[in-house]
C-alpha cells in the first residue's frame, strides 16, 4: 500500500478556488444589480426627458392653435365688417336711387323745408337757389313769393340750372357762402348717422 502525504498546499489551493467563485459570484450579483438600477435609472431619466419633449410640444402646438385661431377669428371678423359695410353700401346706394328716381314733385315739401333752412341760416339779403331743372320747376313763381314772403329777403333763382342731383345748394352771393342742401350733400354730412341707422335695421 502506497502512502501519499499531502503537505495542506492543495486544500489551502482549493479552499482559495471556492472563495474566489463565491466572491465572483457575490461580484456578478451585485454587478447585476447595479446594472438593473442603472437601466431603471436610465429608462426613468430616458422617460422625463421624453415625456419633457412631448410636453413642451404639446404646449408649443397649444400656443400655434391659439395663435392660428385668434388669427382666423380676425381675420373673418374683417372679413364679416368688409361683407356688412358692402351690404350697407349697397343698401344706401338703392335708396339714394329710389329717391332721385321719385322725381323732385314727391318732395316739393321737403324741398321747400330745405330752402327755408338755408334761407335762416344765411345773414344776406340776397340768395341764389342753385339746382338742377327738376328741382327748380318744383319752386314755380306762387312757392317763391311764399319763401320770400317769408324770409323777408330777396331770394331767387339762378338763371343757368346746375347739373346736380336732386335737393338746392343756397349760394350767400355777400358772403360767398354756399349751402349744401342737395341730398347728396345731406347725405356726406350726416353719412356715419345714415349708415349706422341701416345697419341697425339690418343687423340689429
Amino acid at each position: 500500500m502506497r502512502l501519499i502525504v499531502h503537505d495542506g498546499s492543495m486544500l489551502i489551493k482549493d479552499e482559495i478556488k471556492i472563495k474566489v467563485r463565491s466572491k465572483i459570484k457575490e461580484l456578478e450579483k451585485e454587478t447585476d444589480a447595479k446594472i438593473g438600477v442603472m437601466n431603471a435609472d436610465t429608462e426613468l431619466a430616458l422617460k422625463k426627458i421624453k415625456d419633457g419633449i412631448l410636453l413642451d410640444a404639446g404646449k408649443r402646438a397649444d400656443v400655434e392653435c391659439k395663435r392660428i385661431n385668434a388669427q382666423t377669428n380676425v381675420e373673418m371678423n374683417r372679413m364679416m365688417l368688409d361683407a356688412r359695410e358692402e351690404i350697407i353700401s349697397d343698401v344706401v346706394s338703392v335708396a339714394m336711387n329710389e329717391l332721385e328716381s321719385r322725381g323732385p314733385l314727391k318732395f316739393r315739401d321737403e324741398l321747400r323745408r330745405l330752402l327755408m333752412m338755408g334761407v335762416n341760416a344765411c345773414s344776406a339779403d340776397r340768395l341764389l337757389i342753385l339746382g338742377n331743372k327738376g328741382t327748380l320747376d318744383v319752386f314755380d313763381p306762387a312757392c317763391l313769393d311764399a319763401v320770400k314772403k317769408e324770409a323777408g329777403r330777396d331770394v331767387r333763382f339762378e338763371k343757368d340750372v346746375r347739373k346736380m342731383g336732386a335737393g338746392i345748394v343756397l349760394w350767400d352771393e355777400g358772403n360767398d357762402m354756399f349751402l349744401d342742401y342737395s341730398f347728396d350733400g345731406i347725405f356726406r354730412s350726416r353719412e356715419d348717422e345714415i349708415r349706422t341707422g341701416v345697419s341697425r335695421i339690418l343687423f340689429g
